[in-house]
């Protein structure tokens, strides 16, 4: 795991830094929530509101124009997505520290040969906030309801980061129904021996899950985010200012960094749902697709262990914003994968 720990962990120390680094930031954040009336932060020359009012709060940012907002009742939560192009349906699940609008870039292409369905996670932005069901199996549902409801029988679907760990239990769970699944840069929890490596050495998923830090955060989205951006980036400033104004804007509806931390708080009754979906392989085809920087060294190998079908590709020169920091080769991974027409038939198998 040598390679693992040079990568993904690198800017991690040990647990006494750790821990150290965590009362120190709390103790900051609350300091500047008391004291700092200033609700603007810098963006080269650019100032942007970044406190949580949701009266004086934007609206979502603008898709391309052949999309449009809407909002589904699915799960008992409403989901918010943007839909556009033609063709089969191919679903794409954000991450934190992102929204849908991550996937922007994309758009344009993606939806000349698929009908792109991209919704916002339960717990950000213009998707419900609820108190609970923010383990991925649930997440999972909310997403399988959502394409249910637009009528659609089969999908592909690709994941990144916590998207990436919704993705894979909608795959094992509704692996009948899904024609092809693209893992983008993170891991599994639960799925050895990468779990319990990294997973103590990534202080923000301990501070995520504790019940305060969303409190803490509140109010503060733009001044966290763009002090956690760089910290699993590659490529300096990887983000247009649209982009960072839309992420920021995301996190800053009410209940958002609650929300969003919540998706950490689950990975213990994640981890034990994983271990029972892995029992049965998946067996669509699966693209592992890591950032040099970040989860190229390990995720092929640690997609393995849950799929049989499995194809790698790694993004040079990126960290872990891949769409974001090439885009470019990210865009050419995926036409690649998901136009192909190498599909393994699904309707013999179990899950």
């Amino acid at each position: 795991m040598q390679s693992v720990n040079n990568n993904y962990g690198r800017h991690q120390g040990g647990k006494s830094r750790r821990l150290a680094f965590s009362f120190l930031f709390l103790f900051s954040l609350k300091i500047l929530s008391c004291s700092n009336t200033d609700n603007t932060t810098k963006t080269g020359a650019a100032a942007i509101v970044v406190e949580n009012k949701t009266d004086t709060t934007p609206g979502p940012a603008a898709p391309p124009s052949n999309f449009t907002h809407q909002t589904a009742r699915v799960n008992g939560v409403n989901i918010h997505y943007v839909i556009g192009g033609h063709g089969e349906p191919l679903v794409l699940l954000h991450g934190f520290g992102q929204n849908w609008y991550m996937w922007n870039r994309l758009l344009p292409e993606l939806s000349k040969h698929f009908t792109v369905i991209v919704p916002d996670l339960r717990g950000i932005g213009e998707s419900d906030k609820p108190a609970d069901g923010y383990d991925k199996k649930t997440m999972a549902k909310d997403i399988h309801e959502l394409i249910a409801k637009l009528g659609y029988k089969s999908i592909k679907l690709a994941g990144h980061d916590i998207g990436l760990m919704v993705a894979y239990a909608y795959a094992a769970q509704y692996g009948r129904e899904v024609k092809k699944l693209a893992l983008l840069d993170a891991l599994l929890p639960g799925v050895e021996p990468v779990w319990s490596d990294l997973s103590g050495k990534l202080w923000w998923f301990g501070f995520f899950a504790r019940p305060v830090s969303g409190e803490l955060v509140n109010g503060r989205a733009g001044l966290f985010l763009r002090d956690f951006w760089p910290v699993v980036g590659h490529v300096k400033d990887p983000f247009t200012k649209e982009e960072s104004v839309e992420f920021i804007r995301s996190y800053s509806v009410a209940g958002a960094t609650t929300g969003s931390f919540h998706w950490f708080a689950a990975f213990p009754q994640d981890a034990k749902d994983n271990l029972q979906f892995m029992k049965t392989k998946l067996h669509m085809p699966l693209l592992a697709m890591g950032g040099e920087f970040q989860s190229a060294s390990f995720l092929a190998a640690h997609c393995r262990l849950v799929a049989n079908n499995v194809k790698e590709v790694n993004i040079t020169g990126a960290g872990h914003w891949l769409v974001q920091e090439q885009t470019e080769q990210v865009k050419k991974g995926l036409l690649d994968f998901f136009s192909t027409n190498n599909e393994v038939t699904n309707k013999n198998h179990s899950q």
